[in-house]
């Protein structure tokens, strides 16, 4: 750590170290290696390809949520589930999770946990919304 300035050192509580380095030391030791990591990772075919396990959770929520249309029944339903404890919010996903491989009941699943996100949540999923699309 470089030395301190005058004005710290009029300081009461800021001691200088007798044995603190005169200056800031550049240390560019294996910098050429690092930009040749950055590079290949920058360059690799994976790299647009990766999405963060937060983003592949809302893939698969939007895939179910897209063939759903807002009615008002709908909305209702969503705000009841908001207005539920803890524990019959619990119950009501345990009686859904029953047969996945049923869409309809997968749709519903969808329904009730997009009525519980949190606000990243639902970046990811208007994001994952977009990655249908196409605009992203």
């Amino acid at each position: 750590m470089a030395r301190a300035n005058a004005a710290a050192l009029a300081a009461p509580n800021v001691v200088a170290f007798p044995n603190a380095a005169a200056r800031k030391v550049d240390n560019y030791r294996y910098a050429d290696q690092r930009r040749a990591v950055l590079a290949a990772r920058k360059d690799s075919p994976l790299c647009a390809r990766y999405l963060s396990p937060a983003d592949r959770k809302a893939d698969k929520l939007a895939e179910d949520l897209v063939g759903i249309e807002q009615t008002p029944a709908l909305l209702i339903v969503s705000a009841i589930l908001r207005t539920m404890e803890q524990d019959q919010y619990d119950r009501v996903v345990e009686q859904l999770t029953g047969r996945p491989e049923y869409m309809p009941g997968r749709k519903a699943l969808a329904t009730v946990k997009v009525s519980r996100l949190c606000l990243g949540e639902q970046m990811a999923l208007y994001s994952a919304f977009d990655r249908q699309r196409g605009e992203a």
